[in-house]
């Protein structure tokens, strides 16, 4: 009784307080209700929002987008303006609604499209409410919950109700919830979560998944239908599941078994027949997003990708262990939950925990990991899918196995900068850096998708050194074989030599570390998927007719969050400095931050202090 008092008080305390939310926050959720109802296999859904404007900055949540497609449809949609004193001043007209593709990146057709409205009104604060309907004939998930709107926007009451016919049982998670109860009838189980939420979470630097720390529900049906019967009694049950649904889609046309047949047959190694056949893939197909019909969850055919060349990534994954199977190559198809930051599969809850697939290949002494989707490397395991768990595919046999993290080699980057000073405060600078892990990969993709004019000027906007000016990129490629791409560029500077009298101050080029909030302000843990490293080596020249007068002394800061390291040596006419800094891969409690934070800032501090000192000779 005292903890449901406590949740009343709280809702009339932020209620009571609406005056004040409306000076500070843009907007807020007052209510969310969603109603599910499942008969049979059929699934209806009613979702409504009611929202409060303060602003003119809250009036991007008047852009309302529904998805739908031909297995979700969408109906019945309301919506209304209330005013401060709770007057209807404006209602949804049938006309305001529009209907469009929902158009992704790599996606050549399919069957998903948004209902698009916006209302709003000119006199803050108001409310908007909207509702609509939607209906599912097959469904591998009920609903899963995040009652939010923003992390900045507080939502003061939402609640998510189920209505299940006694014979169909369901699983269902949930973090961050007020209260829950199941009630039944003669012909039903109820179920209903209530939540809240503060709105005081913000996207902070090397931060876990925001979705572990809001709000949320998920509820699945413990046996469905989704093309053919499944069930999520357990992961066993799904894997048998997953395979039964992939297992006629393999057959490839004779002439193509004929192909991979030439393609490798000079070649005993079975790890480069593997590589051939990859490229291969990588060469005759490219990524389409797919989801015609059950093509979501179903991948097309091997026979579809080999007649069309392209494919998702399941159709694509289905091709390449098909042509696997044609020289007696053993593969599987693997689920896993790809991006960042990474989401850990929760195994006490069988469900669907993935948005990608990727190809699993054991070999003697190792397993391969391989993205068709990807141009990378072959055994090149990008920042999109390395250190998780994959669900690997094989029946009942079905099993969870971890992909290997980037190790700090292959995320390595190099800068080399040969700075020379001009005059008063004025130098220029020759950079010739090499990148790896993430910046190749994202280098990689620019390269192979924008023509040379776009290319360039997306450099001089995202990759020259803060402090510099662009004059000249020299050189910018990728040698794709050796996992790294390299960018010469020239640049001019007034901030790294600084004149004082008979003295010229040098200042250290920094890393760029970004901005990294205070323990004050910090509200999450860290998480960090991969490790950082970077090196540099800096050859300052020494301004003609001046000599070195001090220098700051090298530095070495070690902790359990990584390493940094800088030394500096005189020659003849310049001053070498070579320096490099390690952030570990991991993850640390709220606890550790300011630990982690003081780290971060004694690197900065001192990189902001160190100076080479030059003073004028004498005669």
């Amino acid at each position: 009784m005292w903890r449901s008092l406590f949740y009343i008080c709280l809702i009339v305390s932020l209620l009571f307080q609406k005056t004040l939310f409306a000076q500070q926050i843009d907007a807020i959720l007052l209510q969310q209700k969603t109603s599910v109802t499942i008969k049979k296999n059929d699934l209806s859904r009613t979702k409504s929002f009611e929202i409060l404007i303060n602003n003119r900055e809250g009036e991007k949540y008047t852009e309302i987008a529904i998805l739908f497609s031909s297995l979700s449809k969408v109906s019945n949609i309301t919506a209304y303006i209330k005013d401060k004193n709770g007057k209807i001043v404006k209602k949804l007209k049938k006309s305001d609604i529009s209907e469009r593709s929902y158009f992704s990146n790599g996606t050549f057709f399919q069957d998903q499209f948004v209902k698009e409205f916006r209302l709003k009104h000119h006199i803050y604060p108001y409310t908007l409410y909207y509702e609509y309907e939607e209906m599912e004939d097959e469904f591998i998930f009920i609903e899963n919950w995040i009652p939010i709107l923003d992390m900045d926007v507080p939502t003061l009451n939402a609640e998510l109700v189920v209505r299940a016919e006694k014979n169909i049982d369901i699983s269902y998670k949930n973090k961050f919830v007020s209260s829950f109860k199941k009630d039944s009838t003669d012909n039903e189980y109820l179920y209903k979560w209530q939540v809240h939420y503060n709105g005081s979470l913000r996207d902070e630097s090397f931060c876990p998944p925001l979705r572990n720390h809001v709000p949320l529900v998920q509820v699945v049906p413990r046996n469905f239908r989704f093309e053919i019967n499944g069930s999520f009694e357990s992961w066993k049950t799904y894997g048998i599941w997953q395979e039964r649904l992939i297992t006629d889609l393999f057959e490839i046309p004779d002439d193509e078994v004929k192909t991979i047949e030439q393609l490798t047959s000079n070649i005993e190694d079975q790890k480069i027949k593997i590589r051939k056949i990859y490229e291969y893939v990588q060469n005759e197909t490219r990524y389409i997003n797919i989801s015609l019909e059950t093509g979501g969850l179903k991948p097309y055919p091997a026979r579809y990708v080999s007649l069309n060349h392209y494919g998702d990534c399941k159709a694509l994954s289905i091709y390449f262990m098909s042509l696997l199977k044609t020289i007696d190559i053993e593969s599987y198809y693997a689920k896993l939950s790809a991006g960042s930051p990474i989401e850990e599969i929760d195994h006490s809850f069988p469900s669907l925990q993935s948005n990608h697939i990727v190809v699993c290949v054991p070999i003697k002494g190792d397993t391969l990991w391989l993205d068709c989707t990807s141009d990378n490397p072959f055994e090149y395991i990008g920042t999109f899918i390395q250190n998780r768990e994959a669900f690997v595919i094989k029946g009942e046999k079905s099993f969870f196995s971890k992909i290997p993290e980037l190790t700090k080699n292959q995320v390595l980057c190099e800068r080399h900068v040969v700075i020379e000073h001009e005059m008063k405060n004025e130098c220029k600078a020759e950079f010739f850096i090499t990148y790896r892990g993430v910046a190749f990969e994202a280098l990689q993709n620019l390269f192979n998708s924008t023509n040379t004019n776009d290319k360039l000027e997306l450099l001089r906007e995202n990759l020259i050194t803060k402090g510099f000016e662009p004059e000249e990129i020299k050189n910018h490629e990728v040698i794709k074989d050796s996992m790294k791409a390299l960018i010469d560029y020239s640049a001019k500077s007034s901030s790294f030599y600084e004149s004082y009298g008979n003295d010229i101050i040098i200042r250290l080029i920094p890393f760029d570390i970004g901005n990294i909030e205070s323990p004050v302000d910090r509200t999450l843990p860290v998480q960090i998927d991969y490790p950082f490293y970077e090196k540099d080596t800096i050859e300052y020249a020494i301004p003609i007719n001046y000599k070195i007068q001090t220098y700051t002394d090298n530095k070495c800061f070690k902790s359990k969050y990584g390493t940094y390291s800088i030394s500096t040596k005189i020659e003849k006419n310049f001053v070498k400095v070579t320096k490099s800094l390690l952030i570990n891969s991991g993850k640390y409690p709220l606890s550790e931050y300011r630990d982690f934070y003081s780290f971060l800032k004694q690197i900065v501090e001192f990189e902001n202090k160190y100076y080479i000192i030059t003073t004028k000779k004498t005669l």
